[in-house]
């Protein structure tokens, strides 16, 4: 599967039968029973929506010189796209060993089976979360990333969850109309800013991605 026959499949079909197509077509499979929550403050799976996902790709923006790490990855679905889409070199950490292996290979995705309090995450440019912990666990996750952020500048994603940036000084919000996604950048003193060349994306998914 090659990224210019995924966009073609999925511009032609109506928003509501593209994350079905996309799943089928990318080879991630059924969800079936592995929807348990997986442990205190720790979220069981839920598929990322396609356009959200697109989104954030496009606006972070996610490069082929990133490090992106989706952090609850599931069965694979945002990190696939990722890698076709940017060609990033691409993270997955799962805490459920049934998703992980379940979830299809591709060369430049490497999947971790980890509690991502205690997975690798300092190569890490781009972090992308969709509502995988709550409370404690999410406090935790985010003095991590924190720690991420006084080496090197980072954006973090966020879908379905509420970061609370009040309280996370060194993330700064995004202005952005997009339903449940946030974006922030780093802010830590001394630590020089994201400088990225913005990619160009193709046609395709900038309307796949505007299309909620």
């Amino acid at each position: 599967m090659t990224l210019d026959q995924l966009l073609t499949e999925l511009v032609s079909l109506p928003p509501s039968r593209r994350d079905a197509e996309v799943e089928r077509l990318l080879g991630v499979a059924t969800p079936g029973g592995d929807d348990a929550p997986p442990g205190a403050e720790l979220i069981g799976y839920h598929a990322s929506g396609l356009a959200p996902v697109l989104r954030a790709l496009r606006e972070a923006p996610v490069t082929s010189a990133d490090v992106f790490i989706d952090l609850g990855s599931g069965l694979g679905k945002v990190a696939l796209l990722a890698r076709l889409i940017s060609g990033a070199r691409v993270l997955g950490i799962e805490t459920q060993r049934a998703l992980l292996d379940r979830a299809p290979r591709l060369e430049g995705v490497e999947f971790v089976h980890a509690d991502v309090r205690g997975a690798p995450l300092d190569e890490g440019t781009v972090f992308f979360l969709y509502n995988p912990f709550s409370g404690g666990a999410l406090r935790e996750v985010l003095e991590r990333l924190h720690a991420v952020a006084r080496q090197h500048a980072i954006v973090v994603c966020a879908l379905g969850i509420d970061v609370e940036h009040g309280t996370e000084s060194w993330l700064r919000p995004r202005p952005t109309d997009a339903f449940w996604l946030q974006l922030f950048d780093s802010v830590v003193p001394g630590v020089p800013p994201r400088v990225v060349e913005p990619p160009r994306f193709d046609a395709r998914l900038h309307r796949l991605a505007g299309e909620w």
